[in-house]
């Protein structure tokens, strides 16, 4: 089964937060206390959520700036452009073809 972006970081979050819980639990807490990978995969999940928190920001602004740059509308200012080019520029190729 295949996630979304949002579905992706929901999960993450979801389950770094039930593991910190988790561990404030005394009952449970003896159990993993000082355990390496139980704190390893706490942090992989907290640090996965966070990372896909900036791609979903970098993949906004991406669309944002093809968005100005393929279909402008009449606010649209020559400082956006440029900016909307810059970003295209930076980001070619490197986020993949997000559609």
């Amino acid at each position: 089964m295949s996630m979304t972006l949002e579905e992706s970081i929901q999960f993450h979050a979801e389950e770094a937060e039930r593991m910190r819980l988790m561990k404030q639990d005394k009952r449970i807490n003896k159990l993993i206390l000082g355990s390496e990978p139980y704190e390893g995969l706490l942090q992989e999940h907290a640090q996965t959520a966070e990372w896909l928190k900036i791609l979903k920001k970098a993949k906004f602004e991406y669309d944002e700036a093809w968005r100005i740059i393929t279909r402008p509308t009449p606010d649209v200012t020559y400082a956006d452009r440029n900016r909307a080019q810059t970003i295209l520029d930076i980001f070619r190729d490197s986020l993949g073809r997000m559609d």
